[in-house]
Formats: C-alpha cells, sequence, structure tokens
C-alpha cells in the first residue's frame, strides 16, 4: 500500500509541475479578433487540478491549494472565453485582462502549493527538503507578475526575452519541487 502511494503521489506531483510549467508561460498568438495561448492556461490547471485532488487529503494547505486550483481552471476557462469574443477596440483590454485573471490564479496556487509542501516536509521532519522554496517561488511568481505588467499584451523581441526567463525561473522552481518530494514521498 505505501508504493501505491508513493507511486501516486510522483504521478500527482508530475501532473501538477507540468500545469504548473504551463501556466507559467505566455505565448498568445492572434486570428483575426481571437487570441489563442499556445500554452494554454486551461490545459495547465487541468493538469493540476487532476494531480492536486489526490493531494488534498494531505494536509490543509494542500486542501487550499486545491480549491484554488480548481477555481483557476473555472477561470482559465472564462478567459479563455473572453478571448474568443471580438471587443473591436477594447480587445487588447480585454486581452491583458483575461491575463491577469489567469496570471492571479497561478501566483495563488503556487504559493500555497508551495506552502503545503513546507507543511508536509515539518510534517515528515524533513524540513531541510524545503528550506529554499519560499524564495524559489517568490522568484517564480515575480518573473510571471512582471512579464505581465511589462509585456502583457504584446509579442516583441523583449517579450520573448522574458518568457525566456520565465521559462528557467519554472524549469527551475518545478526541478527544484521535484526533487524535493523525491525526498519526501519516496523515502
Amino acid at each position: 500500500m505505501e508504493d501505491f502511494n508513493n507511486i501516486m503521489n510522483k504521478k500527482n506531483i508530475i501532473l501538477i509541475l507540468i500545469g504548473i510549467f504551463l501556466i507559467s508561460l505566455r505565448f498568445n498568438v492572434t486570428f483575426g479578433h481571437i487570441n489563442i495561448d499556445i500554452t494554454n492556461d486551461c490545459v495547465g490547471f487541468l493538469l493540476i487540478v487532476l494531480g492536486a485532488v489526490h493531494m488534498m487529503h494531505r494536509n490543509s494547505l494542500f486542501k487550499k491549494a486545491g480549491i484554488v486550483s480548481i477555481a483557476g481552471l473555472i477561470a482559465s476557462i472564462a478567459a479563455q472565453v473572453i478571448n474568443f469574443i471580438n471587443w473591436q477596440d477594447a480587445a487588447c483590454t480585454m486581452l491583458s485582462i483575461s491575463m491577469g485573471i489567469t496570471v492571479i490564479f497561478a501566483i495563488y496556487y503556487t504559493y500555497y502549493f508551495t506552502e503545503a509542501l513546507i507543511m508536509e516536509a515539518n510534517i515528515q521532519e524533513k524540513s531541510a527538503a524545503t528550506r529554499n522554496f519560499q524564495m524559489t517561488w517568490l522568484i517564480l511568481s515575480a518573473a510571471i507578475f512582471v512579464h505581465f505588467m511589462a509585456f502583457g499584451a504584446s509579442i516583441t523581441l523583449y517579450s520573448i526575452l522574458v518568457e525566456a526567463v520565465v521559462g528557467i525561473c519554472a524549469i527551475y522552481y518545478c526541478f527544484s519541487v521535484y526533487s524535493s518530494s523525491r525526498q519526501l514521498y519516496e523515502d
């Protein structure tokens, strides 16, 4: 039974981390009046929900993270609906609003998920495994927020460079969480 729990936790962590990577990036493509995010937040939040619902029983912060992931999925679907409507002159503003919605849920989810892992490490008396998680989360969330604020509405060379930095931060966060979760769930 313990091996099954370790496999389930590893699978759930991988689903969540792939989802976090997807919701961290923003590559919008415009077809006429429709804006589509290539790294779709709906898919990212769906993967997160699939992983998070199985982790909700572990501690109270995993439960909060699970609730935020479900709300994030609903919000990302609403954001996609906003992107499919022809807003005419307000299209740029509505694109920024839809991106802002998903950015808020991405930052909140990653916060609760990070804190849940820290709590899990404290419960298991393995707090050294998550020692730098808060700083790692801060770097990731700051990169996501700066990208949204500075370059959210347009695709330029600068936004692509910032997107690369966000991608690197997301990879670093995911790698840190994955390696630490192996200590928490596979020992």
